[in-house]
């Protein structure tokens, strides 16, 4: 019986876990803890699983690549999980405090 193993690149994961904290830390605003390390949890978690199908899609085997797509996850990441937070008012604020756009994402 062949067992699937499963491997995870520590070096992805700590580009996704980079990614997320800066991204945590760039931000102007005041978030709660338990806001900035769910974002950091989920940038990182997005980078683990995403690189590696991103890049057997794309064919893209190159570690530099792997690594940049590991640090954008990992930011992207972040953004979701404070967009979601904004919406179910989880910062302390009902609702979205402010609209979103694509300026927001960057």
């Amino acid at each position: 019986m062949d067992e699937k193993q499963v491997v995870f690149n520590t070096q992805q994961i700590f580009a996704g876990f980079v990614g997320a904290l800066v991204m945590v830390l760039k931000q102007k605003e005041k978030r709660s803890i338990f806001i900035n390390i769910a974002s950091v949890i989920a940038g990182t978690a997005s980078a683990t699983y995403l690189t590696p199908i991103v890049g057997q899609v794309l064919h893209q085997t190159d570690p530099n690549y792997l690594l940049g797509f590991a640090f954008l996850f990992g930011a992207l990441g972040l953004r979701s999980i404070e967009i979601m937070a904004d919406v179910l008012g989880l910062d302390g604020k009902p609702g979205l405090d402010k609209p979103i756009t694509m300026d927001d994402i960057k």
